[in-house]
């Protein structure tokens, strides 16, 4: 008897293992990208001081404290809080001053070299320039780097949506092949034996 010429062929069982494979690269690519994207669209600002922002779509923005980055050749390694910094968001047309409120749960990313935490977050209601202002009561306080970006949460939630879509679907079509494929080989395999056994003219 030679299982070998059974059919479905035992190659199917290196498919479901490539299945597996390209699930996890999709996985990791998806992860990979998102975050890639995402420090590239962030805004930085070094305060203590002010900047204006060019926000181009409305809805909320998160503004970021970057405790290890670097901007414009500049590395910056400070502490994790940067207790008494006084953000303010004001739009620059109007100089009407925009409500700000922490960040529900926080959010936080490692990118590039570059460590965050969420700590406030704005809202706009139509694109536009707008100012951030960041002080310290007392006048003094350490040189830190904030960013500003819109709608990471969401984007870094779809994407790891996705990705988990991806890995757990090839773990899926995986376990199927390798199913359909051993309980195929089994019948035939049985098939063969008894077809054996019948011309050897056992009963």
């Amino acid at each position: 008897m030679n299982g070998s010429n059974v059919q479905p062929s035992p190659w199917y069982y290196g498919l479901a293992v490539l299945i597996i494979v390209v699930g996890f690269s999709i996985f990791a690519w998806s992860i990979f990208s998102s975050f890639s994207d995402m420090g590239r669209e962030l805004s930085q600002v070094v305060v203590p001081g002010s900047a204006d922002l060019d926000l181009k779509e409305p809805g909320e923005y998160t503004v970021f404290y970057e405790n290890q980055t670097y901007v414009n050749g500049k590395f910056y390694s400070t502490g994790e809080q940067i207790p008494g910094l006084q953000i303010q968001v004001s739009e620059k047309a109007t100089g009407r001053e925009l409500s700000t409120y922490p960040t529900p749960g926080g959010f936080t990313y490692s990118v590039g070299g570059r460590f965050g935490h969420s700590i406030i977050a704005f809202r706009v209601e139509r694109p536009g320039i707008y100012q951030i202002n960041a002080s310290y009561p007392s006048g003094k306080g350490p040189e830190v780097v904030l960013a500003v970006g819109h709608g990471f949460a969401e984007s870094i939630f779809s994407s790891v949506a996705i990705a988990l879509a991806a890995l757990f679907g090839s773990m899926v079509m995986a376990a199927v092949v390798v199913f359909v494929t051993y309980t195929r080989r089994k019948k035939a395999l049985d098939q063969q034996r008894e077809e054996e056994r019948l011309m050897k003219g056992g009963f």
